[in-house]
């Protein structure tokens, strides 16, 4: 489902039709519940990240890279992982 220039467009013009005076109330309240949502993942991820570095503290890690890795570096190990060959079980 794409949506064109032309669809876009006349979408814009009824959301300025129906809500013209109310839109600048409406974008003002979406900008603010989007920040609070940003702030309140970037709060989870900070502690998070402080768990995992207290964590490695308290175990003698000394290199916290080794054991701290984003979802694209485990997706890049995944993908040089070599697939499973000879498991019947697993085919429907």
């Amino acid at each position: 489902m794409n949506i064109g220039t032309t669809e876009l467009m006349v979408i814009l013009a009824l959301a300025l039709f129906l809500y013209g005076a109310k839109l600048p109330e409406i974008t003002r309240a979406l900008g603010k519940g989007y920040r609070e949502f940003k702030n309140s993942f970037d709060g989870i991820k900070n502690d998070l990240t402080r768990q995992v570095t207290d964590i490695a503290q308290d175990t003698g890690i000394k290199d916290i890279d080794k054991i701290y890795t984003t979802p694209a570096e485990t997706k890049e190990s995944n993908d040089k992982k070599p697939p499973v060959i000879g498991n019947d079980n697993l085919a429907g």
